[in-house]
């Protein structure tokens, strides 16, 4: 019987040993992952208020001499890009809130909290956000364009048209980023 005992505390002892080494491993995987997501969100949101100071300069110092139409077109630009920098600076807020020490159902909770307000910025808000802009660039242009030359003018066209796929693309492709780490996360606490 003892023997029998023996070989009963030795497993005891590996079951125990494998599924602490496995927790920490997953809590290393999650902090790692938090990290990466909270770096991404930190980028988003200098390059987008680096593109707000840069407007609101630019209205500072010409928009504020031109008509009704440049002045709409540059507040449109500011006030769009000025709402989605404070809709990532509250989700930054939010993603420190964050915790991988909790238990897994909190964690897994509060996971699923911030991704649907994530989900809710970009489906609800992030479209509303592309639209004013796009108005606001196409505004934009129509005001210049008594005041270039054809070629400038081409080329402010294609810039600043660009320049809102380009946003887009940004915006759409850290969503994307941040979807797969959040769902990662999410299946990394669900085989724990």
């Amino acid at each position: 019987m003892e023997t029998l005992d023996l070989l009963q505390s030795i497993y005891d002892s590996q079951v125990k040993k494998s599924s602490g080494l496995q927790a920490e491993i997953v809590l290393s995987s999650a902090k790692s992952s938090l990290k990466k997501l909270k770096k991404d969100q930190y980028w988003t949101v200098a390059i987008l208020s680096a593109t707000l100071l840069v407007l609101v300069y630019f209205f500072y110092e010409i928009g504020q001499f031109g008509g009704w139409n440049l002045i709409l077109a540059l507040s449109l630009m500011v006030i769009s890009l000025g709402i989605r920098v404070i809709l990532e600076v509250s989700s930054r807020f939010r993603l420190r809130r964050l915790k991988p020490h909790l238990s897994t159902n909190d964690f897994i909770n509060s996971i699923h909290s911030y991704y649907r307000s994530r989900k809710r910025i970009q489906y609800v808000f992030t479209p509303i956000i592309y639209l004013i802009y796009g108005i606001g660039i196409i505004l934009l242009l129509v005001s210049v364009h008594p005041y270039l030359s054809s070629f400038f003018f081409a080329y402010c066209m294609v810039t600043g048209i660009g320049f809102w796929t380009g946003f887009i693309w940004v915006i759409r492709r850290s969503y994307q980023n941040e979807c797969k780490l959040l769902e990662e996360l999410v299946g990394m606490q669900q085989k724990n």
